[in-house]
């Protein structure tokens, strides 16, 4: 290495007494060895040894690379080693590192307290060297902590997520027990209902064992009802004989029973028999008694057998029922099966992903931990780092002042010896002429360093001799600008503290239009106009969690709201032709998209729109559409058209200036231009082809590419913050403001649409701020052909330029003018002044008859009352002039009692409402005249001009 002796050499040129001291201290750093190679750390240590120049790069990659020596007590192990091959100036080199990086063990190895000298860098470069060390020392220090800032800002971007995720799972679990609880409940109900079920299949069961038994006993009782029947039929039989037999023998019958007693009773004795009508009476008797006992006995049967037949009636109603509640319980029970199986899918399935999301946002923290205590860490070491760069830059100052006095008086000396008296005054203004010269320098480096906005603070030169901090002033600045800008970007693209050109050329490519989540905007059905920020949504944030794959992922769509959309393509097998979508289907409807409800007339869509809207169709039965060959036919023949542009179409107010600058690059317009969006979809991305109007005529001049709604929204959010900064600038600097315009439009509130609405969705619009600023208004061209009356402003000079403009005899043939006149507040009809007695105001009646008499109304009116003209259907001609000083001193003619401040302020109020306006308006430059008749002149030919030129009017606002 160069600079550095062999060991021989520099071994016997030490004393005997430094040689053992030298070991000595060896013998001590050896040691503490096992305690050095814990604390010191060879990344932090290599740097100040090579630079003075101890070690080479060779030695520096063996103990920071080697697979030899993978922890890092081993590396510096090692690098000990090398230090005590390298002899004094190793040893040298090791404690001012020491004294460095660790004045703790400095101290306790040598017993003296650490100067900071790091002499053998100030031997070897010098103080230049030094200067060069410490600066790049700083350089890395600033370099690790803006990495520590830049991972500790994606940290909590990432933890932010994880902590909504997490939010949404624990909702989504506080939902699971809900639904848990209610399949208990469920489980419970169909428990009790399975248990009276078992009930009435009991109860069934024993009203059928009934219902058998009386039929038993009815089949028994019938069987005796036809016993005793029989009986009673053949006793009857029996009876009719024996009374037969009775009235026809008795007298016969009587004589032979005579004779054949006296015959047989010889031997037997005398036996009476007893009479005739005794044995009839109890023969009757008998036979009636009978004759009861079974009519007794027949209505007890009937009475049983009416009670078994009632009973049977109503246990087979109550079977009936029983079998319809069974066939009930039956399928509720299937249905609840059903619904708890998918009830345990979902829990299962959202337990997993609330496992998942806890387990990274333990790891998140873990990471986010780690970044906290690195920075820290880091923090620490800067500012150790600060503290000693400004101790060694006020030692470096000495040494400089001392090394300057030095030289000064060497060089005096040298002057006193060489030169003869002669020359001693010419010597002496020499040496004065170097002090100015040198405290010149110092006062104007002090100036330099107390500048707050000196441009030398951002490009620190690294090999400068005068080490200096950045002032408290550069460091808040660049503090402020990073935290201004970093927060209109993302993770990915982060927009660095540059200058204010630099950066927004720069936002052209570095914000893509993925960033946002884009909403669906609807607008009123005869004109297209620019969105709210409260309108219908579709927030990408909420589905993408939630929506599964969209079925139009097989298809293609051709058309806009102009031809209507037509399915191109669609792939073989896909979830698309299943549900019915072929080639030249027209897409009608879409539901189910906004709030999970709304729904998109796909007929009246652009193609950007229907593109955007498909995405989310999940549900084959919430897109409406029809075979339409005719359509898609003609939509064909135009696509093969050499002059087919777009199946869009819809004109646009623009509301800031766009560059041809970006990626891709795009048309350049500037703020008021009007173009005609022919293609929302220009070649497959969300791009807008479009051509650039001219505002008087109508025609069509210069044909490109702008970027869509929600790129164009943030080019202007961009502007805005960059207009902001460089207004700032140009405060402190006394510079030029720039040029560009922007148009500050809210969205116009949502209560002026319907959701569902028959009204056409034009574009997509970001939902990044409540209170929405929007880039494009849509606009519509609407030809006139009456004379339109004239508002003046500012208002307050509209009185007398509209007497100086009737003045001459010709004027009355061009000109007419409505007077004001009392009338009642109430009348809607009226047009109010600002009139401190009594109300003022001018009928709308009226100025529809100065139109009708084919001349111009001149109007007092403000500007507060042209939307009110034209929703009754009268378009004016707005005549800006702008004032040609601060003071307004040039309008003190047409002054009518007024002051020339009331005059500014109303100027300042004005230029508000201007903006504001749903119409374009005329302006009159001050450059443009210099007296009040070429004023009144240029005044004339613009309401000529405007008389002649088209009106783009933003409908919406009107509503």
């Amino acid at each position: 290495m160069s600079g550095e002796r062999p060991l021989g050499d520099e071994s016997s040129l030490m004393s005997p007494s430094e040689e053992e001291k030298y070991e000595e201290l060896w013998e001590r750093v050896e040691g503490v060895r096992h305690k050095l190679t814990r604390i010191l750390n060879p990344a932090k240590l290599t740097p100040y040894l090579r630079q003075c120049k101890v070690i080479d790069e060779q030695d520096e990659d063996e103990v920071l690379n080697s697979s030899q020596y993978p922890l890092r007590i081993s590396r510096a192990g090692r690098l000990l080693d090398i230090l005590r091959g390298r002899g004094e100036r190793g040893l040298q080199a090791f404690m001012e590192s020491l004294e460095f990086y660790h004045p703790e063990q400095f101290t306790q190895l040598t017993g003296r307290q650490p100067t900071q000298r790091c002499s053998i860098i100030l031997d070897e470069e010098g103080p230049e060297g030094l200067t060069q060390f410490l600066l790049l020392e700083v350089r890395k220090l600033r370099e690790q902590l803006h990495c520590s800032r830049v991972c500790e800002r994606r940290l909590s971007q990432r933890c932010r997520v994880a902590e909504d995720e997490r939010g949404r799972a624990e909702r989504k679990a506080q939902e699971l027990c809900q639904d848990r609880i209610q399949l208990e409940r469920l489980r419970q109900d169909w428990e009790s209902a399975s248990r009276e079920l078992g009930l009435l299949k009991e109860r069934h069961l024993e009203q059928a064992v009934k219902y058998s038994r009386a039929l038993e006993e009815q089949r028994k009782t019938t069987a005796r009802e036809r016993e005793l029947l029989t009986e009673v039929e053949q006793l009857r039989k029996r009876l009719q004989e024996v009374e037969k037999r009775v009235h026809d023998g008795s007298a016969p019958s009587l004589t032979l029973h005579t004779c054949s007693g006296v015959y047989d009773g010889g031997p037997a004795g005398p036996k009476e028999m007893p009479p005739l009508p005794v044995r009839n009476r109890e023969l009757n008797s008998g036979n009636q008694a009978l004759l009861d006992i079974l009519k007794q006995d027949r209505q007890e049967a009937a009475e049983q057998r009416q009670e078994l037949s009632s009973t049977i009636a109503q246990l087979q109603g109550e079977l009936e029922s029983s079998e319809s509640q069974r066939e009930k319980l039956a399928s509720q029970c299937e249905q609840l099966q059903l619904r708890l199986r998918t009830l345990q899918l979902d829990w299962e399935t959202e337990q997993s992903r609330s496992v998942s999301y806890f387990n990274q946002i333990m790891e998140l923290e873990r990471e986010r931990d780690q970044a906290m205590r690195s920075r820290d860490s880091l923090q620490l070491e800067f500012t150790d780092c600060l503290l000693d760069k400004n101790r060694l830059r006020k030692r470096i100052a000495e040494l400089q002042s001392s090394l300057e006095q030095l030289q000064r008086e060497t060089e005096r000396n040298r002057e006193r010896r060489e030169q003869s008296n002669t020359c001693m005054h010419c010597s002496t203004s020499r040496a004065q002429f170097c002090e100015q010269s040198e405290d010149s320098c110092c006062s104007n480096s002090e100036e330099n360093l107390l500048t707050p906005e000196c441009n030398a603070e951002k490009d620190i030169n690294r090999l400068s001799t005068f080490p200096f901090p950045p002032c408290m002033n550069s460091i808040n600045r660049r503090a402020n600008i990073e935290f201004d800008l970093t927060s209109w970007g993302s993770d990915e693209n982060e927009l660095h503290a540059e200058d204010s050109d630099s950066c927004l050329l720069s936002s052209w490519s570095s914000l893509p239009s993925q960033l946002f989540p884009p909403d669906l905007i609807n607008v009123t059905p005869t004109l297209p106009i620019k969105p709210s920020s409260s309108s219908l949504r579709l927030s990408l944030a909420l589905s993408s969690s939630s929506k599964s794959v969209s079925l139009a992922d097989g298809i293609t769509i051709i058309g806009g709201n102009r031809t209507g959309v037509f399915v191109q393509t669609v792939r073989e097998g896909s979830p698309a032709q299943i549900c019915g979508l072929r080639e030249g289907s027209e897409l009608l409807e879409l539901d189910q998209v906004l709030f999970g409800e709304g729904r998109v007339r796909l007929s009246q869509c652009t193609a950007e729109v229907a593109h955007f809207s498909l995405q989310w169709w999940t549900e084959p039965n919430a897109l409406k559409h029809t075979h339409n060959p005719d359509g898609y036919s003609r939509l064909l023949a135009e696509l093969s058209s050499p002059s087919f542009t777009g199946a869009d179409s819809f004109y646009v107010r623009v509301n800031l200036d766009l560059s041809h600058h970006g990626d891709p690059p795009c048309l350049r317009v500037c703020c008021d231009d009007v173009l005609h969006v022919t293609d929302t979809r220009y070649n497959g991305k969300y791009q807008w082809r479009c051509v650039r109007m001219d505002k008087h005529m109508g025609a069509p001049l210069q044909a490109g590419a702008v970027p869509n709604y929600n790129r164009a929204q943030q080019l202007l959010l961009v502007r805005l913050r960059t207009m902001a900064l460089e207004q700032n600038q140009c405060r402190r600097k006394f510079c030029k403001k720039t040029s560009e315009r922007v148009r500050l439009i809210k969205a116009v509130a949502a209560n002026y649409r319907e959701i569902g609405s028959s009204s056409p969705v034009l574009y997509t619009l970001s939902n990044r701020h409540d209170e929405q600023l929007i880039p494009f208004s849509l606009v519509q061209m609407v030809g006139i052909f009456s004379k339109r009356p004239v508002v003046f402003s500012p208002s307050i000079l509209s009185r007398r330029i509209i007497e100086r403009l009737l003045q001459p005899a010709e004027s009355g043939l061009d000109f007419n003018t409505c007077h004001p006149e009392p009338v009642e507040s109430q009348d809607k009809s009226v047009f109010l002044l600002d009139s401190t007695d009594q109300p003022l105001g001018i009928k709308l009646q009226s100025i529809q008859e100065v139109i009708n008499q084919d001349k111009h109304c001149l109007l007092q009116l403000g500007l507060n009352h042209v939307e009110n003209l034209l929703k009754h259907n009268i378009y004016p001609i707005i005549i800006y002039i702008k004032p040609k000083d601060k003071k307004g001193r040039k309008f003190r003619k047409l002054l009518s009692g007024h002051r020339e401040e009331d005059l500014m302020e109303a100027c300042q109020m004005e230029e508000l409402q201007l903006e504001t306006l749903p119409m374009m308006f005329s302006t009159v430059e001050p450059n443009a005249w210099s007296s009040t008749d070429e004023l009144l002149a240029i005044i004339r030919s613009s309401i000529l001009s405007q008389q002649s030129a088209m009106v783009w009017l933003e409908q919406e606002r009107l509503q």
